[in-house]
């Protein structure tokens, strides 16, 4: 018996052996493999630089034209990406765009089919690098298929934003519960205005977290034509609602009603209060400046710091600190004055 566990033992022992020892010399003949596909990728790029610099300047592109070769495509691929995001000119974009167009798409599109993730999404990268709007049609398709991950989802919905994409709003809405402020945000910045005015004109049946997106964009886009919008949104029931549009209103040049944000002064929640003294600095509210020397009091370390800065933006704002430095009773106020002159002093 103990010979037998001995013979089976040294069965599994050479079992495993053996296949480590083929793992081993796998990896090391895949990594042979790959390094020599990228040293050879990156010869070729070197070999068609210059090629590539004189056709975005002239548009010849004989030199250029893929040989069905893996390694060439993708070193045009790599090149083009490189130009694409240091050259700004709209001749230059045009002429990388009808290349891809001409010579890449079949590449592009095959790409899209494959099982590896990493490449599928390099495809996706390369099709918004190259403004390949061509192949919407296949974008709908790869959309629509299960096995899609959010990723790949989230970046078709970047690129259905830059193309003007009809469906865009349509396939937002499905997963907007999935995406994350920042990609909705990113997705919203890149629609057309005509898209973007079709989501404030349905603002009130959006989900909540799309209107505080819809409201960034507007800020950051600086769309003043939705003024109106704001300015009711300042009156919402939703405190969320009022600190989002308070930043909004910092952000742009649009007017804000003074007598609406004097009430937000008083407000008991200190993220109001402290969207209100940003407020009233950034637009150099100088009449709110008592209510600003009131807050250097506050109980909330952040609205102290808030006021005092925005009290910095005003013409006289260092002498007023330093009246509260010199007349103040309140330690919590001279403390924070004494922190924003100093900062001041340092920067200039």
């Amino acid at each position: 018996m103990i010979e037998v566990n001995l013979v089976f033992l040294f069965i599994v022992f050479f079992v495993m052996f053996f296949t480590l020892v083929s793992l081993f010399f796998y990896l090391m003949i895949q990594k042979y493999m790959t390094n020599k596909k990228k040293k050879k990728i990156d010869q070729l790029k070197e070999a068609y630089r210059l090629d590539m610099f004189h056709f975005l300047q002239s548009g010849e592109d004989s030199k250029l034209r893929p040989d069905g070769s893996q390694e060439k495509y993708i070193a045009l691929i790599e090149l083009l990406i490189e130009y694409a995001k240091v050259l700004e000119s709209e001749d230059i974009k045009q002429r990388i765009s009808v290349f891809a167009k001409k010579y890449l798409t079949d590449y592009i599109v095959g790409q899209l089919k494959r099982n590896r993730w990493s490449l599928r999404m390099n495809a996706l990268y390369a099709i918004e690098d190259f403004y390949m709007i061509h192949l919407s049609a296949n974008l709908h398709d790869l959309y629509e298929k299960k096995q899609l991950t959010l990723a790949e989802k989230f970046q078709i919905l970047k690129l259905f934003a830059k193309f003007g994409d009809e469906k865009t709003i349509h396939y937002i809405r499905s997963v907007a519960s999935s995406i994350s402020d920042f990609t909705l945000l990113s997705i919203f910045l890149l629609l057309e205005e005509d898209h973007f005015h079709n989501l404030v004109e349905n603002f009130s049946q959006l989900p909540e977290r799309m209107q505080y997106m819809v409201i960034e964009t507007i800020g950051k886009k600086q769309y003043l034509q939705y003024y109106s919008l704001l300015q009711n949104l300042l009156q919402s029931d939703e405190e969320e609602m009022r600190i989002r549009t308070l930043k909004t209103f910092a952000y742009t040049g649009a007017p804000v009603d003074e007598e609406i944000l004097a009430d937000f002064f008083q407000s008991s929640s200190w993220q109001v209060r402290m969207m209100a003294a940003k407020l009233a600095g950034v637009k150099r509210l100088s009449q709110y400046a008592g209510q600003l020397v009131s807050m250097l009091s506050d109980q909330n370390y952040v609205v102290r710091s808030e006021a005092a800065r925005a009290l910095l933006q005003f013409k006289y704002g260092a002498n007023i600190l330093r009246n509260v430095i010199d007349e103040s009773h309140d330690d919590f106020a001279k403390d924070m004055a004494r922190e924003w002159l100093e900062k001041e002093s340092t920067h200039e």
